[in-house]
């Protein structure tokens, strides 16, 4: 099959990441496959999509606009300019991945002759956000859509109206060899945390939203019990100091708590050291990436009943789903702490549950399954008409 996967933006998110992961796992397929996106500002370039690209070895298109979000003056230079590039290139399927680009590619199929299908994967963990203009895309712009949950998928029936027939699930994948626990030295040397130290974490940008304040009254709970205890808080964030520092300081538990700050190149060894992990609110990557790396990982995750995450871990068995109040979250991190063969269990099931399906092989290939299915019924819609 001919594909291009279309990402409207030129930053490096959890998305980006995916629709970046697809479109090689299906050049690694046999297929053809073109991927296009956003420029970036040159001083961002590093950090872009098309930076990532070219180092997976793909050459993206940059030559449109792409702006995340509805943008008059650039779709109105977009619109014509896609329109020919989709005519001259005939690709079989448009897979877009964000709502700017679903628009503007579904605008311009409208006005091309060629038996061009157009997919679009929704990101949101929990429901499809927006109104008409969304109901419009998925009426009259959209041959399959692709939900990263179960909840999602529930939710486009019930409000959206599209067919079953239209609608799949496909989980979020993550590179499994990365996050491999047996490949992966971890860095306690490096925090000076000795093999015996129990030690929890969470990844997340430090912010407002993100109840840290909740989360620091349940270490405090802890430590009550388990002076020992240590917490990883692994990220940054301009409100760090405020949110959790200064906090933690007068709370009387920063000594139990290592700032590891941003983390790229050892990012793995650093997560390697964690016995367990804490989520507490999916963030704007609905899929909860940080989530499924753990699971990956082999280490189990304290999660809220919050989003997709009640779908992600099933409680008891691959990791704890919690009520996320300070009490909730201590006596399940005390737990963990107080028995680390059934710790160890929960994470042994979180990579087995990974290695099931967050495989990007076996998921590009339901994917490319979703494309010939839809493909197959156009070409039957087109031999009756």
């Amino acid at each position: 099959m001919k594909i291009l996967h279309i990402f409207s933006n030129w930053k490096w998110t959890g998305p980006a990441e995916h629709a970046l992961n697809m479109a090689v796992a299906h050049l690694k397929l046999g297929h053809e496959v073109t991927f296009a996106c956003a420029e970036p500002p040159l001083e961002e370039r590093q950090n872009s999509i098309v930076a990532a690209a070219e180092r997976a070895g793909i050459s993206p298109v940059t030559k449109f606009k792409l702006n995340k979000h509805f943008n008059l003056v650039d779709n109105i230079k977009d619109l014509p300019a896609l329109r020919r590039f989709l005519k001259e290139e005939e690709f079989d399927v448009v897979h877009t991945h964000l709502p700017n680009d679903h628009f503007l590619c579904g605008m311009a199929l409208l006005f091309v002759p060629i038996k061009t299908i157009l997919i679009r994967t929704c990101y949101d963990g929990h429901r499809m956000s927006g109104g008409l203009k969304t109901r419009l895309l998925l009426s009259c712009m959209t041959d399959g859509l692709i939900t990263i949950s179960n909840l999602t998928k529930n939710h486009i029936k019930e409000n959206y109206g599209l067919a079953d027939k239209d609608l799949w699930k496909v989980d979020v994948p993550v590179d499994l060899e990365r996050f491999n626990p047996d490949k992966v030295n971890d860095s306690r040397e490096k925090y000076h945390l000795s093999k015996e130290t129990v030690i929890g974490g969470i990844v997340a940008r430090v912010q407002k939203h993100r109840r840290f304040e909740i989360l620091l009254e349940a270490i405090q709970i802890v430590t009550n019990q388990f002076p020992g205890f240590k917490f990883m808080i692994i990220g940054r964030g301009t409100h760090i100091e405020e949110l959790a520092i200064k906090p933690s300081q007068k709370m009387g538990i920063r000594s139990n708590i290592i700032f590891t700050g941003y983390k790229r190149e050892d990012f793995c060894e650093t997560i390697s050291c964690l016995n367990f992990k804490i989520f507490l609110v999916p963030g704007s990557d609905g899929s909860c990436r940080a989530v499924r790396e753990a699971m990956a990982m082999g280490t189990p995750v304290i999660g809220a009943k919050r989003g997709i995450l009640p779908e992600l871990i099933e409680d008891g068995t691959d990791g704890l789903v919690v009520e996320d109040t300070p009490e909730n979250i201590a006596e399940a991190i005390m737990l963990l702490v107080d028995d680390p063969g059934f710790c160890q269990k929960l994470g042994k099931n979180a990579r087995t549950k990974a290695l099931a399906l967050f495989d990007l092989e076996k998921q590009a290939k339901k994917v490319e399954k979703i494309y010939e299915e839809v493909l197959s019924r156009q070409s039957e819609k087109n031999k009756k008409s």
